[in-house]
């Protein structure tokens, strides 16, 4: 995949694809078992390619509106760019959900400085401003046309403000007060909606992060679910009679299905990365090794749903031998990895 390529893409198809990799990940973590250490290294250098192609949009977009110089915007991207070193797809992820909107919104505040900064320039330096002629006086602009006020300036001055490329395309108002040759700026109330928009979607935001954090099983997770326990069929030697990574595999494609929210077994949770292996009688998940002959899995989701999706693999089991118990609970707490 070239990067090159996805700089030109709009940001919204990107941050799309960035979440079906995660999407991605998360199915493969969970059905797929063991991932060998060359896939996650593979499927870490294409979430990274897409991060990057993300970090160069904003770049692009900084550029777009003559702000790459900014301090503000520099420290943003340089921010958003160390964090895309993650160790994990994961970390990645969530690095780009938490800071690509700061970016964006920094980027946003910058360009309407700058806006400012240039009207009140060019209004500063009007003859007529400066002779002082009148007491007091209001300029209101939407972009680069004056609406009101315009009696106050040049025509030389007018023509300025609708020509300048900086100000093209934009429809904030901005209002100037005159008052004996001097100008200066007047928040306008829709500065006031400006900054409550911005407030409502660091809002949203957040919740996305958080939402991705539980999935993942970097934050703790709390809500009714089910408690399962897979046992070996008692003094069962034979392979049917054994629990394997299969089966512990199928138990969580079964929950995930039914909309489990998270998931733990014997203490690890389950998260993008994540993995269950059997290695001769013992289970292994994460790397670490978890009590066996019960393995105990919690699902956080709707009881009666996670439940029911068992019920044919505990058939299966029940016939081999082996048994498959499915506890509804009111209260599951799933710790973080």
């Amino acid at each position: 995949m070239e990067t090159r390529g996805l700089n030109r893409i709009p940001k919204a198809l990107l941050l799309g694809l960035m979440l079906l990799l995660v999407l991605d990940a998360l199915i493969a973590a969970a059905y797929g078992g063991w991932v060998s250490i060359p896939e996650q290294a593979s499927q870490r250098q294409l979430v990274r390619k897409v991060g990057r192609a993300i970090s160069g949009y904003y770049r692009q977009m900084a550029a777009a509106a003559g702000v790459q110089g900014s301090k503000a915007v520099k420290n943003a991207l340089e921010t958003l760019d160390e964090a895309l070193q993650g160790d994990t797809m994961a970390d990645i992820t969530t690095a780009l959900v938490q800071h690509s909107g700061t970016v964006e919104t920094t980027i946003v505040s910058e360009k309407r400085r700058r806006q400012r900064e240039i009207i009140l320039r060019l209004i500063k330096a009007d003859p007529k401003v400066r002779a002082g002629g009148q007491e007091r006086g209001t300029i209101i602009l939407s972009g680069g046309e004056v609406l009101e006020g315009g009696e106050l300036l040049s025509s030389t001055t007018v023509e300025k403000l609708k020509g300048e490329p900086a100000l093209a395309g934009t429809a904030e108002l901005v209002t100037v007060q005159v008052v004996r040759g001097e100008a200066g700026l007047v928040s306008h109330p829709r500065d006031l909606e400006f900054y409550q928009h911005l407030e409502l979607e660091l809002e949203q935001l957040k919740q996305q992060l958080r939402r991705v954090q539980e999935a993942n099983g970097s934050l703790p997770l709390e809500g009714h679910g089910v408690i399962v326990e897979a046992a070996d069929a008692p003094g069962g030697y034979l392979w049917e009679e054994i629990v394997h990574d299969q089966d512990i595999r199928e138990i969580i494609n079964s929950l995930h299905h039914a909309g489990a929210k998270g998931i733990e077994i014997g203490g690890q949770r389950l998260g993008a990365g994540g993995w269950v292996r059997c290695v001769g009688p013992v289970v292994v998940v994460n790397g670490v090794t978890v009590a066996a002959n019960p393995i105990v899995v919690k699902a956080v989701g709707d009881p009666a749903g996670l439940k029911d999706s068992l019920k044919e693999l505990q058939e299966v089991f029940a016939r081999t031998g082996k048994r498959l118990d499915i506890k509804e609970r009111d209260s599951i707490i799933l710790a973080a990895k």
